[in-house]
């Protein structure tokens, strides 16, 4: 649905016709849109900078520079590494979306080191569940491809 542009965001509920307060609820500072929340917001580029601490992984600021990195050659030609980043991908976005709706709805909020932090686990709960199932003998420990994605101290 975030690839696609079609999560429910203000700026969109607010184009049906509904009466909503177009305010992104994790900067106060700017109207809410898909590529505000996910890439501009402050809150949400701090998440993305976390994990840019690789040559290969850079903060995308869209939704299609997030397609070029997949795209990029070092990564399309390593099916572990663009499984690890492809999830690493998914699971960011869903963490921002996920705090986004915590915020609308339970008037709970995380820090930005909170999100980081469920971020990793989900990414190394499931990484650590693929390498579980394969068969003898493992294939190269994606959940290690992943930690040495990783910025030095993280």
């Amino acid at each position: 649905m975030a690839v696609l542009d079609r999560l429910p965001t203000k700026d969109r509920l607010a184009s049906w016709g509904l009466n909503v307060p177009t305010q992104c609820v994790l900067c106060l500072s700017r109207a809410e849109s898909h590529n505000h929340l996910f890439f501009q917001c402050p809150f949400s580029a701090a998440i993305w900078a976390k994990f840019s601490g690789s040559p290969i992984m850079l903060a995308p600021d869209s939704i299609l520079s997030l397609a070029g990195l997949l795209g990029h050659h070092q990564i399309a030609g390593d099916a572990n590494l663009r499984a690890v980043l492809k999830l690493l991908m998914q699971v960011i976005v869903y963490c921002i979306w996920r705090e986004r709706n915590l915020r609308i709805f339970q008037q709970s909020a995380s820090s930005v080191a909170g999100v980081f932090s469920r971020v990793d686990s989900l990414v190394r709960d499931r990484l650590f569940a693929i390498s579980r199932r394969s068969p003898p003998p493992p294939p190269t420990s994606l959940l290690l491809l992943y930690l040495s994605l990783l910025p030095a101290g993280l």
